[in-house]
């Protein structure tokens, strides 16, 4: 049986690229996950750049690194609405 899948790529890299930040500032997801998110290219140019700053940011995570990712989780949330 065919689902109809309502949801377009765009959407699901952003819905990945919010749900990596969040889970990453706090402390959740799996083991891999934000080595995942950071190393992996998506399709998406706008999304792609922003993954790009969060791989940038110095680990262990400090409170001008914290800064920049919640910056870049707003960023990501106002281009899905």
């Amino acid at each position: 049986m065919w689902f109809f899948n309502s949801q377009s790529k765009r959407e699901k890299e952003m819905a990945y690229a919010i749900q990596s930040i969040r889970n990453f500032l706090q402390d959740e997801g799996g083991k891999w996950d934000w080595d995942d998110f950071t190393s992996c290219s998506l399709r998406d140019p706008v999304l792609n750049s922003i993954r790009k700053k969060a791989s940038l940011v110095d680990l262990p995570l400090d409170d001008e690194g914290r800064a920049i990712l919640e910056s870049l989780l707003v960023e990501v949330r106002a281009l899905a609405e």
